[in-house]
């Protein structure tokens, strides 16, 4: 096999995965993302306040947008910090419980949340939006012990 046609089968290859990636992305996922441990309803703040760790994903994309780690503080307050490949965000906001469920943001983005139950441990689900871009985002969150 000549140089030209190893180039060719890497294209393909290539080719193939940025299909595999399109038809990933472009998916019928539900707008909203769920999760399938059960829902714990949040009684209070308290119940969520402190340090949490997880990945969080941009909604319709197949690549991570990076790792975060969540502050939540007893006055209603949040912190987070996100590092990805290229970027580091950070970010404050305030947040409530309404309904058993985590509510607020910022004049930046929006936030939901819900508090599950996976085999005993606590998993915190967070939604956000981007309030200028209308990106969304989900993440998986762990206490941190």
């Amino acid at each position: 096999m000549n140089q030209q046609d190893r180039a060719a089968g890497s294209y393909r290859i290539l080719a193939g995965f940025v299909l595999l990636a399109a038809v990933a992305a472009c998916s019928s996922k539900p707008a909203h993302y769920e999760s399938s441990w059960p829902l714990v309803p949040i009684q209070n703040l308290n119940t969520v306040v402190g340090e949490w760790r997880g990945v969080v994903m941009k909604e319709r994309r197949v690549l991570p947008a990076g790792e975060v780690t969540l502050m939540i503080r007893d006055n209603g307050t949040y912190l987070f910090v996100g590092q990805t490949a290229s970027d580091t965000v950070l970010g404050t906001g305030t947040i409530e419980v309404r309904e058993g469920r985590l509510v607020g943001g910022s004049d930046l983005r929006t936030i939901a949340g819900t508090l599950h139950d996976k085999k005993g441990k606590a998993l915190l689900f967070v939604e956000a939006a981007n309030r200028q871009t209308g990106d969304r985002y989900h993440g998986e969150f762990s206490r941190v012990e």
